[in-house]
């Protein structure tokens, strides 16, 4: 599992960012998560949240979720991402004492 977060001076594009072929943002598959506080994206390897979020680091908050160990075609674990990124990015903001 990797989690990466990163701070934006303006919001991104979260489906660009998905269908990017760099390693750092890569997601298959991505469709946005329904009833989600945040903008959010899931896919079959991963997941995509951004919120406003001011900081020194920027603007808006990004955490990218990727499973490398998960095989792009593989659907099996698309609920279990959904379920953990509607845990683990409320709380992670939650932290970052945005303003």
């Amino acid at each position: 599992m990797s989690v990466r977060f990163s701070w934006r001076a303006v919001a991104t594009d979260l489906m660009y960012l998905a269908k990017d072929t760099g390693k750092v943002s890569g997601v298959t598959a991505p469709r946005y998560m329904d009833n989600s506080l945040y903008k959010t994206l899931v896919g079959t390897d991963g997941a995509i949240s951004q919120t406003p979020c001011k900081t020194k680091g920027g603007n808006y908050f990004t955490l990218t979720l990727q499973l490398p160990q998960v095989k792009p075609g593989d659907n099996s674990h698309r609920k279990d991402i959904e379920t953990f990124i509607r845990a683990y990015f409320p709380a992670t903001v939650k932290t970052l004492g945005c303003a």
